[in-house]
């Protein structure tokens, strides 16, 4: 039971949980081993987990997440440094063709406004798009209202709209000012 739960639980969520780490750490290494820890804190607490509802074990991963992002945070050696990356984006590498630049310019401006949004909202914001959870299983794994779920992803919504209209309108060439959030 143990193991076909745990491999039941990694063949469906494992994704997604991806996704929302290597949003959060723009370090595909590092998503990488804060994944392995979040399943092997399922593995190791497996009884526990087996007692969770299914329809709520999602969430229960997503806390878990969530608390391992803190735990790297906090072990960082160099925070500076680690902040650095959250900004950089992804695709920020040598890897870019120029010959797709409008359309990657426009993501890597979308990716550096979702990274200087406060790090809540940030959070919120990508359990919401990239888990496909709902307000009310964004509460469960954060353990905020499913109200203050909607309100601090829709203030997460403006904040986006708010930076990407000012960069739209900024002239070629010139030097971007947008608000840092924080």
């Amino acid at each position: 039971m143990d193991r076909a739960l745990f491999r039941e639980l990694y063949a469906a969520h494992a994704k997604p949980i991806f996704a929302f780490l290597l949003a959060r750490t723009n370090d595909r290494e590092l998503a990488a081993d804060l994944l392995q820890d979040v399943f092997l804190k399922t593995w190791n607490r497996i009884e526990a987990v087996a007692a969770v509802p299914a329809d709520e074990r999602l969430y229960w991963l997503f806390a878990v997440a969530a608390n391992r992002l803190k735990d790297q945070y906090r072990r960082s050696a160099n925070r500076k440094r680690a902040e650095e990356r959250l900004e950089a984006g992804p695709g920020a590498g040598p890897g870019d063709l120029s010959g797709v630049l409008a359309g990657r310019e426009r993501m890597r401006e979308l990716e550096a406004q979702i990274a200087r949004l406060p790090e809540e909202l940030r959070g919120l914001l990508l359990m919401k798009v990239l888990g496909g959870l709902s307000s009310v299983q964004i509460g469960a794994a954060t353990g905020l209202p499913a109200g203050t779920v909607r309100y601090k992803i829709s203030q997460a919504r403006k904040l986006l709209a708010e930076g990407l209209r000012l960069t739209e309108t900024a002239p070629a060439g010139a030097e971007r000012e947008v608000k840092e959030h924080a």
